[in-house]
């Protein structure tokens, strides 16, 4: 029979949320005594510590909170993942709309519109014609 010391102890109300086989195995890891997963689970009777299985978040460590199926995380870790897509996609957006405005392809395109805008002009008025903002009704 081994007794119980306050390190054990202190290790099985540390662990407990992760069930009483864990805790057993742990408390032969840290402290080197072997205990059976009965004598965990009355030991942890006697100093009122349950053994309920809880949910960690991988994340973040939060126990006992419910863990979204998608991401597999808490709450606030999921709002933080999804806060970081969108802001990665925000950014993604952001360039793509810079070197569309900033391009030198579009002063290229601007030019040119600019160029044929003024020839048709030329051409309407060399032989009569009605211009662009003539012929709207």
């Amino acid at each position: 029979m081994s007794w119980w010391t306050e390190e054990q102890d202190d290790v099985l109300r540390e662990v407990s949320f992760r069930g009483a086989a864990y805790a057993a195995a742990e408390i032969e890891r840290r402290c080197g005594v072997r205990h059976s997963v009965r004598a965990v689970e009355m030991r942890a009777s006697r100093i009122h510590c349950s053994l309920a299985v809880q949910t960690v978040c991988p994340s973040c460590g939060a126990v006992g909170v419910k863990i979204n199926r998608q991401t597999g995380m808490c709450p606030l870790c999921t709002e933080r993942y999804h806060l970081e897509q969108e802001r990665a996609f925000n950014e993604q957006l952001e360039r793509e709309r810079a070197a569309c405005e900033e391009s030198a392809e579009l002063a290229d395109v601007r030019r040119e519109r600019d160029k044929m805008r003024q020839r048709n002009s030329r051409l309407c008025r060399k032989y009569g014609l009605k211009g662009r903002r003539e012929r709207k009704c």
